[in-house]
């Protein structure tokens, strides 16, 4: 298992950085044991604004990437404590879920239709950042459980049935939703 810091903004002195790679070897050493040293990448990072750190931590795991980010003030050793607590968690869930036999299926829900309404002058939207990442071809119920695992409102991933790009999300109601993207 290989441990990757990045630091945005933020002041870490070195000894607290290595206890931060110590704590997270520590505690996440023992899920790895079997694979080789570097097959395994978490990228932990840092980010101080105003005295407020900011820890984001980003890992693989059977197949799916965890995702969990905390604040504290002051220093970012508890913020990495309580990171590494919710990924232990969404590991312990994960193979929970891959465990069992999903029986229970989603309802598929229609993509919603916006309002025509009167067009109003809008501000100039501009793209803040851009993100990129590898889909894996997936079916609709892995692509919802790797949305819930990532706490997002949305996923995009190519549907392993239709070879397509799709994205499921959280509906108002609770439900989830499925849009694909047809041919051009």
């Amino acid at each position: 298992m290989i441990i990757r810091f990045v630091m945005k903004d933020a002041h870490v002195p070195a000894a607290v950085q290595e206890t931060m790679n110590k704590r997270v070897h520590q505690r996440m050493d023992a899920y790895f044991k079997d694979e080789a040293e570097d097959a395994t990448v978490i990228t932990v990072r840092v980010t101080e604004q105003k005295s407020m750190y900011k820890v984001e931590m980003t890992m693989p795991y059977l197949g799916h990437t965890l995702r969990t980010e905390n604040q504290e003030r002051e220093i970012s050793l508890p913020a990495l404590d309580k990171g590494i607590d919710i990924l232990e968690r969404q590991m312990k869930k994960l193979r929970t879920r891959l465990g069992r036999d999903l029986r229970k299926k989603p309802a598929l829900a229609e993509a919603p239709v916006p309002d025509e309404g009167p067009e109003e002058e809008a501000p100039e939207e501009t793209v803040v950042r851009v993100k990129r990442y590898a889909a894996k071809p997936m079916s609709v119920e892995d692509a919802i459980l790797e949305m819930n695992l990532l706490g997002h409102s949305f996923y995009m991933f190519s549907n392993i049935e239709t070879g397509m790009a799709a994205t499921v999300y959280r509906r108002r109601d609770g439900g989830c939703g499925l849009i694909e993207l047809e041919s051009l």
